[in-house]
């Protein structure tokens, strides 16, 4: 594998690049990708040992973000820019530059000089170019000239439209640019091993490494060793050293002879314990110089997991789903997702109203990732499950010594370890009257006063509740606070039940079926039954339900490998036999999907009714079509 690669955005700079290459003394390795495609492209040369990669415009700069190893950008010239102005014919129409920063910067100044009747508009990722596009039409833009991203969607609109490209000089500098960065490594490379020798601070520094780390010559003859190492091996390191390498594998020694690439997580048993075991081969100037191997100890890597998961994914302080993971065919349920997306923009409280299973933390999840993304702390809390006392502390935190049993080092409550990110309160309808207030002042203030503490702490907290229950109903039957209510009912949507949402509960089975088995393969007939059955129930749990469901089916089948035959009729018994509860112990399921039309119908008119909104508010909250409500209201 080649140590530098070039990733072009585009197959016509693919080919100016493989004309350089016939008479460039050095390799360079050409694949074609733009954005996601580039950049994964681009992660699977990484792992094959490409140590330098050239790419332009966005995707280099999506490479920068994204890679560990050095990216050198094929910068946009004065002459690349005036090829492409040059292109125009008509000089006097009006013209639309759109791509990314580093693509267009120098646009302006030369519209200026050359007296051409210029827009700038810059994007700063994919999902820019329509709205930059939009914006160019109601400009009055006639041509458009950008970076490839936008000259694509430029022509699916109708556009006339000019492709910024590369000058052969451009790519020539980036190559060059590109072996003096690898140069630069591979002597860098070579000083750390001269001090991996010499250096004692640098031994001390590797004998305390609990991984094993041992340096072999050009001949796989050990050179030395660290402590960790020793103790796998059982004997002194002047016995081992100048002797050929035996305990460790040795096929990954003899694979980095063929191609001199470092190998990484190979698995093996030495002295009876699992380790991963990588080999990093020592180059300078193109000759090889020897090989680093580093083992680590399987057992040490999972305790060091399940504390990571502990302290960041167990106790929620990172959401694991974006709008992306929402399974939905269902148009009056995308209308919910993009209201719920407009939402994620704004730093304004959220109530997210619905039934219990419906996915209102899933959609908590999403919303906070299109805002802020993984690096912001999303921490989740029941407000149904803790007493009083309990959700107090969690909230708030605590003082050193602030009551009997408290810890004597005090503990952060949760609004201070959501600082930056968001606070989902889940059931804020079962909050007691007391915390109420306090998560009033909170929201209010913006800031905390731990229990038993007098110090008041800011604190910058997106906060998004969820319930299952009738608020504007605990309002006036003085159980939850008004003042609070209509804090938290600043941004508002209904999630819709499953029963709601057409034939997503087929949809939603098959994703939760291929999950489970991805190479599931049944017979459309199957298929058929499955979703007649589906469709017709009404599913009181909802996508819970149906979830917990599919798992069931999933042990009785051997993870849908076998007996696929009997699938409908075993999906029929389920839902049989798992009636809703409506209190009469030999209800039917068709008795207890009467009883909950019946109690749906009942809510519908009590919140028309009593709710000021008027009807076509009220079935959009409802993610119903205002017919479906009317009908609803009149059904005696």
């Amino acid at each position: 594998m080649n140590a530098v690669a070039l990733c072009a955005p585009f197959e016509g700079m693919a080919r100016v690049a493989r004309a350089i290459c016939r008479t460039f003394e050095k390799p360079i390795l050409i694949e074609t990708g733009d954005l996601q495609e580039g950049l994964r492209k681009a992660r699977s040369l990484v792992e094959q040992g490409t140590q330098v990669i050239i790419s332009r415009g966005g995707t280099a700069q999506l490479l920068k973000q994204s890679l560990a190893v050095p990216v050198v950008e094929i910068e946009v010239t004065a002459f690349d820019i005036l090829r492409a102005l040059q292109k125009v014919e008509n000089r006097n129409r009006r013209i639309g530059i759109i791509g990314f920063e580093n693509v267009i910067y120098g646009f302006p100044k030369l519209g200026e000089i050359i007296g051409l009747d210029l827009i700038t508009l810059t994007i700063h990722k994919e999902e820019d170019v329509p709205v930059k596009l939009k914006e160019a039409k109601e400009a009055g833009v006639e041509i458009v000239i950008g970076d490839n991203v936008a000259v694509s969607r430029a022509n699916e609109l109708g556009f006339e439209s000019i492709l910024i490209e590369s000058g052969e000089e451009s790519i020539l500098q980036s190559f060059r640019e590109a072996y003096r960065i690898l140069d630069a490594l591979q002597i860098e490379a070579l000083k750390s091993l001269e001090y991996l020798g010499t250096l004692n601070q640098l031994k001390a520094v590797l004998d305390s490494v609990d991984d094993q780390i041992i340096l072999l010559d050009a001949d796989n003859r050990i050179q030395t060793c660290n402590p960790a190492a020793l103790r796998v091996f059982g004997k002194e390191e002047n016995l081992l050293k100048g002797q050929p390498l035996t305990l460790y594998p040795l096929e990954p020694l003899k694979e980095i002879r063929k191609r001199p690439i470092a190998l990484r997580h190979h698995f093996a048993y030495l002295r009876g314990s699992p380790v991963l075991v990588d080999y990093m081969p020592i180059e300078a100037n193109g000759e090889r110089m020897g090989t680093l191997i580093v083992g680590r100890s399987i057992s040490r890597l999972q305790q060091a997991e399940r504390k990571a998961r502990y302290e960041l994914y167990l106790k929620g302080h990172v959401a694991r789903y974006t709008f992306s993971d929402i399974v939905s065919g269902d148009g009056n349920f995308h209308e919910v997702l993009k209201r719920a997306r407009s939402f994620s923009s704004s730093s304004s409280t959220i109530l997210i109203l619905g039934e219990t299973g419906t996915g209102k933390e899933m959609l908590a999840q999403s919303i906070h990732n299109e805002r802020f993304g993984p690096e912001r702390p999303f921490i989740a809390i029941n407000c149904a499950t803790l007493p009083e006392s309990l959700l107090e502390s969690e909230l708030f935190g605590y003082a050193p010594g602030a009551f009997t049993g408290a810890r004597k080092e005090g503990k952060k409550g949760l609004f201070e370890l959501a600082h930056g990110g968001t606070l989902l309160l889940d059931e804020i309808g079962e909050m007691p009257l007391n915390l109420q207030s306090r998560l009033l002042r909170v929201i209010e203030e913006r800031q905390i006063q731990p229990i038993g503490d007098d110090r008041v702490i800011p604190v910058d907290v997106r906060i998004i509740a969820t319930t299952n229950t009738d608020i504007a109903t605990g309002v006036r039957e003085k159980r939850f606070r008004a003042d609070l209510f209509y804090r938290l009912n600043v941004l508002q949507f209904s999630v819709p039940p499953l029963r709601h949402r057409g034939r997503d509960a087929y949809a939603l089975f098959n994703h939760f079926l291929l999950s489970a088995n991805p190479k599931c393969d049944m017979d459309p007939a199957i298929h058929r039954k499955i979703e007649g059955l589906v469709c017709e129930y009404l599913w009181p749990g909802n996508v819970r339900e149906l979830k917990n469901l599919v798992e069931r089916l999933a042990a009785m089948t051997g993870g849908f490998t076998q007996n696929l035959e009997q699938l409908p009729e075993r999906l029929r018994e389920e839902l049989e036999g798992n009636p809703v509860e409506t209190g009469e112990p030999g209800d039917t399921l068709q008795e207890a999907n009467l009883n909950l039309r019946q109690l749906e119908l009942l809510w519908i008119r009590s919140l028309c009714s009593s709710s000021s909104l008027k009807k076509h508010e009220l079935a959009k909250l409802l993610g119903i079509s205002r017919t479906t409500l009317w009908k609803k209201t009149k059904t005696s």
